[in-house]
């Protein structure tokens, strides 16, 4: 795909809402930079107080630091408070402080901007100063905003999981148990077995799912050995499983099947029962981790955790993200997922 060449901050602030795929509230949203390319991007909500500021900082120094390569950053406050003398100086220390951490890290701020909901201005982190406002409209106009649309890219206005309308048939959660059940008949190996060959014919048939084939992906799921097997053959790779689990391998995963994956899934959420919602919630959880989309991540594992409470899949990758933890090939500038 034709790389993309950012040439304004109307550009760089558009380029932000379609690679977290919202538009952000009350946040920082940091950038690597390697050289004259991006390399990570970080979210995390605006601190309470500017009390915190340093501890705040250090986390974003820390978070971003798994990027290796990065030799400077960019960063964005998106805010919907009122833009007033009081707001400049609770965000000046905030500022201050994720300036000098990240200089301290090697990735010294070049440009950073405050954008409201009508406006954005430019703020030189070496003056403290900012500098004039810009009607948002230029954001919408900007030649990255309509590529990016154009290849099909979509802004939601935040951050709220796109999951399909769901419709569960009784007939077929009585089709789902009955799966299990013959599931359960299988001997370890013919499980494993049967569970990989139906997930590789899903993944690579390029037909659409039965209803059949659909109640017995989703009854198989319900088995946490064979739903981590299944998590682990989504990229494609002949690799040890714990590898594949936290997105390690020296080669590129398989994004097309990993995308068809997530297709598949949201389809079989559509038609699954809240009794049965956890495991296919968990995987695309897993699969947004893998692009680098940590808070749709911790969203999907909070949405579980509704279902299923002691879920123990989703208390871990949520304990995970808590800790900041990035996938291996989303802090890669040659594997991360690049759908951009």
């Amino acid at each position: 795909m034709e790389t993309l060449h950012i040439t304004t901050a109307a550009d760089l602030i558009s380029l932000i809402g379609h690679s977290l795929g919202y538009w952000p509230h009350e946040s920082l949203v940091c950038i690597s930079l390697q050289t004259n390319r991006m390399g990570a991007t970080l979210r995390l909500d605006l601190p309470s107080s500017p009390e915190h500021a340093k501890v705040y900082a250090q986390s974003v120094a820390g978070h971003l630091g798994c990027d290796a390569d990065a030799t400077a950053s960019v960063f964005a406050i998106f805010t919907d408070a009122p833009w007033t003398a009081q707001r400049r100086e609770f965000l000046r220390p905030i500022i201050h402080e994720v300036a000098q951490q990240l200089a301290q890290s090697g990735m010294p701020i070049r440009a950073g901007w405050i954008v409201g909901p009508s406006s954005f201005a430019e703020y030189q982190p070496h003056t403290a100063s900012y500098g004039a406002e810009v009607p948002l409209e230029a954001v919408q106009s900007s030649c990255i905003n309509s590529e990016l649309i154009f290849r099909g890219s979509q802004v939601r206005r935040g951050l709220s999981l796109a999951l399909p309308h769901r419709m569960a048939p009784p007939a077929f959660e009585i089709d789902v148990e009955a799966n299990k059940k013959m599931v359960s008949s299988r001997n370890a190996t013919e499980q494993t077995a049967q569970a990989r060959a139906l997930w590789d014919l899903l993944l690579e048939g390029g037909n659409d799912p039965t209803t059949a084939q659909l109640a017995e992906l989703l009854a198989i799921l319900q088995f946490p050995g064979l739903r981590d097997r299944l998590i682990a053959d989504m990229p494609g790779l002949d690799l040890p499983m714990g590898l594949l689990l936290f997105g390690e391998s020296e080669s590129s995963p398989r994004w097309d099947r990993i995308d068809a994956a997530e297709r598949l899934l949201l389809r079989l959420y559509s038609v699954a029962s809240p009794h049965h919602s956890a495991a296919p919630l968990t995987l695309l959880g897993c699969i947004a981790w893998w692009k680098g989309r940590g808070s749709t991540a911790a969203d999907f594992m909070e949405l579980v955790l509704s279902f299923d409470p002691e879920y123990r899949l989703a208390q871990l990758m949520k304990e995970m993200l808590g800790c900041g933890l990035v996938s291996g090939w989303a802090r890669s500038k040659t594997q991360a997922y690049r759908h951009l």
